[in-house]
């Protein structure tokens, strides 16, 4: 049994540890958000603002003083505004987003309209983490299916482990070397690679899955959950009344601070205005509970609503008078993207990810060594387990060169009708280009080697760029408190410095050798 165990083992786990690697990989960098957010686009490059400081009168009216026609084709009523907040722990945004009105967002210093980038590298990785290659519905699915295979790979591995006993001797050769680590890592750092298996799965396989679910239930009536009546997703607007008696409502910042009496403790980061300036205006505030984290986090909104006109509390809900469904499901996006996390357990956190990150490195090289090389398989699977592992380095790397080389004019180019993303498109190609360098160059060591020194180079490139481009370098950051920008900055100098030092020190040791090698 163990034996059969095992090969079902190893063979799951080379067919899934690719896509497990890419959503760790980019994972990472999803958990700093907020600073490649920040960094990647010059409008956000503002001082930080607490909430209650910034002037709400003064942002409505540069709102409502423009007329907006909505998808319908019809004029959008001035008098229901939707607001979100800056909130770089929840949305990674330090701009008002004016949540109704078309790609309209707000400096929150100033309440002057600006316009930010439409592609962004942040939610680009964010993306990927997901499994939305290519925006594929099917990829989404591909990497569902293969977070329950690492929940399986967890099971498996502890109970090959408890059987055979294995000793954390010191190993003699690479083989030993590579299925030590490949477990040791993964043992200790289980419990969080159960977790992102278990969570992984119910989000692709679950939420996702919700189109065909909601058009059974509905007798085909609909396919998108956003629409039923009892939507445990996003709660539904409010009514909006038509004109009625012309009331001035009053000062938001008068409200927020009613609302914040409302609760002992939480964080707003919505605002929804109904009826502006009439009788029947109320001011609903969403947030979430930091001290309830596990079940207020997203989709178990805690909420007051205000009258607008005497600042009376209509309704009021907590997180803990969320139904079942939705504490459930905030516990699990919690528990998958730590949303509340302040920095140093963000910190935490990366290490812990690439431990894992380098557990699964292993394994995919602990594979290489024991499959027989004369096999179609490895043939196949070693030069792209090489190119997801390099290409998502050196995409990555120079997604980050690329946000401040290319010009905007030159961001976007059209080809037969369609709309291209410049960054976008060179992502994938770096993957086709670096398969095709496997191919010719035939020496694993001299692809790593080159492809690390490359890696290194772009985010030298992009901090310089950036310094130089955006008209923020790191003393200008730092003098202004942008420390999201500053530190990032620094990071990823210091960052390809390494990734430099490293392709001259690599020992060919860890790869299995070519003749041009062993000559």
């Amino acid at each position: 049994m163990n034996k059969r165990l095992f090969n079902i083992h190893k063979l799951i786990g080379i067919n899934v540890l690719l896509f497990f690697f890419i959503s760790i990989f980019f994972g990472i960098l999803t958990i700093f958000r907020p600073y490649v957010s920040f960094w990647e686009d010059s409008q956000k490059h503002i001082s930080n603002i607490e909430v209650q400081n910034i002037n709400f009168e003064k942002c409505i009216k540069e709102i409502t003083k423009r007329k907006y026609v909505g998808e319908d084709g019809k004029v959008m009523r001035n008098d229901f505004i939707k607001l979100i907040l800056p909130a770089k722990e929840f949305r990674s945004n330090n701009l008002i987003q004016v949540n109704n009105r078309p790609n309209f967002y707000l400096n929150p210093n100033t309440c002057k309209k600006i316009k930010p980038k439409n592609f962004t590298i942040s939610k680009f990785f964010e993306l990927i983490h997901y499994g939305r290659i290519f925006k594929s519905l099917v990829a989404q699915m591909i990497f569902g299916f293969a977070a329950v295979a690492v929940v399986f790979l967890c099971l498996s591995g502890v109970f090959l482990i408890i059987k055979n006993n294995y000793k954390n001797k010191k190993t003699k050769n690479l083989k030993g070397f590579f299925a030590k680590y490949h477990r040791l890592l993964l043992l200790y750092t289980l419990p969080l690679v159960f977790m992102f298996g278990l969570t992984g799965a119910l989000f692709n396989l679950g939420i996702y899955s919700t189109p065909v679910m909601t058009n059974y239930l509905t007798e085909s009536k609909t396919s998108n959950l956003l629409t039923v009546e009892k939507n445990i997703l996003i709660d539904k607007d409010l009514n909006l009344y038509e004109p009625s008696q012309k009331v001035k409502t009053l000062d938001i910042n008068t409200l927020y601070k009613k609302a914040k009496d409302s609760f002992s403790d939480i964080s707003f980061y919505a605002i929804q205005i109904y009826n502006l300036d009439d009788i029947n205006a109320r001011v609903k505030f969403i947030g979430y509970e930091p001290k309830s984290f596990f079940i207020s986090s997203v989709y178990n909104e805690s909420y007051v609503v205000l009258n607008g006109t005497n600042a009376e509390v209509i309704s009021k809900k907590s997180a803990s008078d969320g139904t079942f469904t939705e504490k459930t499901l905030d516990s699990v996006f919690y528990l998958h993207f730590i949303r509340t996390f302040s920095d140093i357990p963000r910190v935490i956190f990366a290490i812990i990810c690439f431990t894992i990150l380098f557990g699964v490195t292993v394994g995919l090289l602990l594979w290489m060594q024991r499959a027989k090389k004369d096999k179609f398989t490895y043939k196949v699977l070693q030069p792209l387990s090489y190119t997801v592992v390099l290409g998502s380095l050196i995409s990555a790397s120079l997604l980050f060169a690329t946000t401040w080389l290319i010009p905007k004019q030159y961001m976007y180019f059209n080809l037969l009708n369609t709309l291209y993303n410049v960054q976008e498109v060179l992502f994938y190609s770096v993957f086709i280009l670096i398969f095709i360098y496997i191919k010719i160059i035939s020496s694993l060591y001299k692809v790593t080697k080159h492809s690390l020194f490359f890696s290194g180079l772009l985010l030298i490139i992009a901090t310089l760029s950036h310094n130089f481009t955006s008209g923020f370098n790191l003393f200008k950051s730092f003098s202004l408190g942008l420390n999201e920008i500053f530190f990032t900055d620094l990071v990823l100098f210091f960052l390809g410095v390494l990734l430099i030092y490293l392709s001259f020190k690599i020992p060919t040791k860890f790869f299995i050798e070519t003749e041009e090698i062993k000559k």
